[in-house]
């Protein structure tokens, strides 16, 4: 039994002495960003290896605010552009009425707008573009069924639907301008998660293991690993307040595996 623990022990130290400078150049940098302050503690260590976590968290927080301000802009540009959506499709069915009052429904099938007017921007714009094409050559061959009523004006007609056509346009451009950057930050915001995962673990089992070797059990039993925090839910003792963290030490704490 004595043999095999020699084994065991050997393996650690021989692993961490034949990777010694490798893993002090990348604990330097990943703790300090560099060399460590001089003189450095055991405290400062600890510090920094919680200070790792922080940090990852940190990151993820900003992007998360980040996202939510994206998010929060793109309902806006979507409102306005639902409400040019809105605008057009009622200059449309308003024209159509005005059409089907004054020259029938022969005239509103001859300008394309027989059917259902498209709620969906993009068909909508098309089917726009192709009234105002039809509209260029005018209702000659659909004879007014009031002729002494003031005939519509067309041109008129048209140009107001080629605007909103180029208001709507601007809307689409602004929102999908938009949506792109609240998926990069998206993406940003994921990737800060994954940081966050992959350093909680060993955070907290290297903070819960220098409480264990500095025989401080309570304090080792508040910061082990759950499944539920390494899932992102805390533990009740998470909720607590930071100022009753001195009085762990002498008091149990139990978690869930």
């Amino acid at each position: 039994m004595v043999a095999n623990k020699r084994s065991i022990t050997e393996t650690i130290d021989s692993s961490v002495e034949v990777n010694l400078e490798v893993l002090g150049a990348k604990l330097e940098y990943l703790l300090f960003k560099g060399p460590p302050p001089q003189p450095l503690t055991m405290a400062l260590v600890a510090k920094a290896i919680s200070g790792v976590l922080i940090e990852s968290y940190e990151g993820v927080e900003v992007l998360d605010r980040e996202v939510a301000t994206e998010v929060g802009q793109d309902r806006v540009k979507r409102a306005t552009r639902d409400g040019y959506v809105g605008r057009l499709r009622q200059r449309l069915i308003s024209l159509r009425g005005n059409i089907e009052a004054d020259f029938g429904s022969a005239a509103v099938a001859h300008l394309g707008m027989a059917g259902e007017t498209p709620s969906n921007p993009d068909q909508l714009i098309t089917h726009s573009r192709n009234v105002v094409e039809q509209m260029a050559a005018g209702l000659s061959d659909f004879p007014p069924t009031l002729p002494d009523l003031e005939p519509l004006d067309l041109a008129a007609r048209a140009e107001g639907i080629t605007r909103d056509v180029a208001h709507l346009e601007r809307a689409i451009a602004a929102l999908n301008k938009d949506l792109r950057e609240t998926q990069d930050a998206q993406n940003k915001r994921n990737l800060a998660t994954e940081r966050w995962n992959k350093h909680y673990s060993p955070v907290a089992s290297i903070v819960e293991n220098l409480f264990r070797l500095a025989e401080m059990p309570a304090h080792a039993e508040r910061v082990r690993p759950t499944n539920r925090r390494r899932a992102g839910l805390p533990e009740p003792v998470d909720a607590e307040n930071a100022l009753g963290v001195d009085q762990v030490y002498e008091e149990e704490v139990v978690l869930d595996v």
